[in-house]
């Protein structure tokens, strides 16, 4: 292994690099198939998830073969997977509630929690029912998760009774607060995520928010990958600090509709700004008239053809170096910003927050929360001022903010954060800096101090 101090090509500024020699080839990332057909577009995450419990056998899909990753999950199912994923439990001799018939299905599980007392059910008039058909929300899978797994938890009182729950998962990095709104239904794909990060900690010892990268010897990512049979590329700054036995931050930025990732590198600031973090510049597909994309015509707003880009790009740098999985960021410009808000809002609960400079978002139901920092000039041509709006306030309804809002920094470009919403903040910042660095009117521009407020607001997360 070498140490060297490099220059960068396009910054006055010397960053360290670590050359693997020889036997120390780049790392490969090989892409394996969905556990079920209909998970191809899912977060590499929860493809995983998955795919462990059914090598376990503990989930299965629908006789069609298909798992429908984004149905919610109801009671009883989610029961049966906790019991499922642990062993076997024994046959109900009882009717346990007035709506769980003995010879039921979701019996065994039901009664069996219910004898554990991981759940109490609702009094009904003189009756005590479960409701087994009802969609589980988080808090309640969360609770059963946790008093499944043998933690002692005093529950809370009032709105907040699930409060010591989520404390206990976020103890164990388990699963981040941030990641999920307790009292929103938690999809098949998400909950089969919960109860696989949960065994694995538990049985194997795995610490979730770790990249597989983490206690191992650095690799090299390849830095090519090769997606959907097209072959991409991205740069990749490492950070002088990096360790492999403490997970470092992600910064994905991508680049707008006329300049390359190479040029944004050398405007963002990001490399001086973010020092500390792992920042990857992907690079778009050439459209043949100079220009970039980062979708094909017709996508559909939910799958758009990058998001396979992102994750093949997450998965990788995570099994070469360390990184914390529960800092993702996404940074971008014009059209760059319309695809890391896009990115955001399809993987909601993975990404941990986006910050974005005139682009708006073809998707308009976020699969989970996000912070947010939104800047745009209301002058902007490129990126209206409704747009913005728009984008704002999809952030704003996916993170459950209150549309009340009070000042903040950086001043300089106006911006406001929301109320209500600690965990996933909205900044809105519709800044009046109409000139560009050689003086030209330009409401499209990069402001200066841009990457130092953006990764200001990562660190405050």
């Amino acid at each position: 292994m070498l140490f060297i101090m490099c220059r960068c090509p396009d910054r006055n500024v010397w960053v360290s690099v670590v050359l693997l020699w020889g036997l120390l080839a780049p790392c490969v990332h090989a892409l394996t198939a969905p556990p079920f057909p209909d998970m191809e577009t899912s977060w590499y995450g929860y493809q995983q998830s998955v795919a462990y419990l059914k090598d376990k056998g503990s989930i299965g899909g629908y006789p069609d073969g298909l798992f429908r990753p984004q149905a919610t999950i109801n009671r009883a199912e989610f029961l049966k997977l906790v019991f499922r994923s642990k062993g076997t439990v024994q046959p109900a001799t009882r009717d346990c509630f007035a709506d769980v018939p003995s010879d039921a299905w979701f019996a065994p599980f039901v009664c069996a929690a219910k004898q554990r007392g991981i759940i109490q059910g609702y009094s009904v008039g003189s009756r005590s029912v479960f409701r087994p058909d009802q969609p589980i929300i988080f808090a309640e899978a969360i609770k059963m998760a946790v008093l499944s797994y043998g933690s002692e938890i005093a529950e809370g009182s009032g709105e907040q009774w699930y409060r010591p729950y989520v404390e206990e998962l976020d103890r164990q990095n388990i699963l981040a607060r941030s990641s999920y709104i307790p009292w929103a239904p938690i999809t098949r794909e998400r909950a089969a995520d919960l109860i696989a990060r949960y065994v694995r900690h538990d049985e194997d010892r795995v610490i979730p928010n770790l990249s597989p990268g983490c206690g191992k010897s650095a690799l090299n990512p390849s830095l090519t990958l090769t997606v959907g049979g097209q072959e991409r590329t991205y740069l990749l700054t490492r950070p002088a600090s990096a360790d492999a036995n403490t997970p470092s931050p992600l910064i994905v930025a991508f680049h707008g509709r006329t300049n390359s990732n190479d040029q944004v590198r050398a405007y963002f600031g990001l490399d001086d700004a973010a020092s500390g973090y792992f920042i990857a510049y992907p690079s778009g597909i050439p459209t043949g008239n100079g220009s970039y994309s980062w979708s094909d015509p017709g996508d559909k707003a939910q799958e758009l053809r990058d998001y396979a880009f992102f994750d093949a790009l997450v998965r990788e740098i995570g099994e070469s170096v360390c990184i914390d999985l529960d800092r993702i960021f996404v940074v971008g410009h014009s059209l760059g910003a319309w695809f890391a808000n896009s990115v955001a809002c399809a993987r909601g609960g993975v990404v941990r927050a986006s910050a974005t400079v005139g682009g708006s978002t073809t998707m308009q139901e976020c699969t989970g929360p996000t912070a947010a920092m939104i800047i745009n000039n209301p002058k902007d041509t490129l990126s209206s001022a409704v747009t913005a709006e728009s984008m704002r306030d999809i952030r704003i309804s996916a993170n459950t903010c209150s549309t009340k809002s009070s000042t903040t920094e950086p001043a300089a470009l106006s911006c406001v954060q929301y109320a209500d919403c600690p965990l996933n903040p909205v900044v809105f910042c519709p800044h009046t800096i109409n000139q560009d660095y050689k003086g030209n009117y330009y409401p499209h521009v990069w402001p200066d101090g841009t990457a130092q407020a953006m990764v200001k607001f990562f660190g405050g997360l």
